[in-house]
């Protein structure tokens, strides 16, 4: 007997600009990050002082849906791996995770409120309501918003500037070795606590040349 058809997709996430991402990311930094240049984003205190989301670490997320963590539909709790959250040498993942789901909030509020998931089983089914662009899309809108959030990019060039000598030295030593983009990013990603792959990828989207 073959398998019931899915019902097609119900879930449509909004087309952004990268402007209006990035204008939100802003706007957010510069109402709860305090002074808005701090780096790097204190991301717990923001979200259970000020957002007033509860962050609840479970055992075995990661493991069970293959996520970090996830914005509950209710709007009011952030599910976090339980080994990310304890582990302080993961505490890049954890920033990361929880500006993701902040970008959830405040990008996708009225698409999360349809959903109905009370475990992160049910979670796995949110997802599935989704055309697979389109929760491309969802997902890429969230990173979007968590880079600018936690890599300012006014901050990002002044670090960038502040490795001028070691570009040079870099490119001069190495003109056809190893990628300039992952040493810079090595160097200062320490300094936004967040990982070199975070900041790679703010450097390509910003556009900053080195």
């Amino acid at each position: 007997m073959p398998a019931p058809k899915k019902p097609p997709a119900t879930i449509t996430p909004p087309w952004l600009s990268f402007d209006y991402i990035r204008q939100q990311a802003d706007n957010f930094r510069q109402q709860y990050v305090k002074p808005p240049n701090l780096v790097p984003v204190p991301m717990e205190e923001i979200v259970e002082l000020d957002l007033k989301i509860q962050i609840i670490p479970i055992h075995g997320l990661q493991d069970r849906i293959d996520v970090h963590g996830f914005l509950t539909n209710n709007l009011k709790a952030i599910c976090i791996d339980y080994d990310v959250y304890m582990d302080e040498r993961r505490s890049p993942r954890l920033r990361s995770t929880l500006a993701h789901e902040v970008g959830h909030f405040v990008l996708h509020k009225e698409q999360i409120q349809q959903c109905k998931f009370s475990t992160p089983e049910d979670w796995i089914h949110f997802r599935e309501d989704f055309l697979e662009d389109d929760l491309d899309w969802f997902e890429f809108q969230a990173y979007e918003f968590a880079g600018r959030l936690l890599v300012p990019k006014e901050e990002l060039e002044k670090q960038i500037e502040s490795c001028s000598e070691k570009i040079r030295v870099f490119k001069r030593c190495f003109p056809e070795g190893p990628d300039l983009v992952e040493a810079v990013s090595r160097i200062i990603c320490g300094h936004f606590g967040v990982s070199d792959q975070v900041i790679g990828k703010r450097i390509a989207k910003e556009k900053i040349r080195l």
